[in-house]
């Protein structure tokens, strides 16, 4: 099963994007992003399904937050989705 990766700022903005992504009902988890995959080094995303991709876009932009990366993960590798 495929999932995204939401990249957040920061380890607040994660949590705060988790818990609103929880209230819409949405399965989620916070994660460290795998090394090298982005160019600051450590972060934090949070994991959602595929399908869940549309939904999860709109619950966060209702409370202004903006992902600073997106990543679709298959199980074998990491691409990254245009905004």
């Amino acid at each position: 099963m495929n999932h995204y990766l939401i990249v957040c700022r920061s380890v607040t903005y994660a949590q705060r994007m988790m818990r609103t992504l929880q209230r819409a009902a949405l399965a989620c988890h916070i994660m460290r992003i795998p090394q090298g995959l982005v160019p600051s080094g450590c972060g934090y995303a949070v994991r959602i399904r595929e399908g869940d991709l549309s939904q999860a876009l709109r619950a966060i932009g209702q409370i202004n937050m903006r992902p600073v990366a997106l990543f679709l993960d298959d199980g074998i590798s990491y691409t990254e989705v245009p905004l």
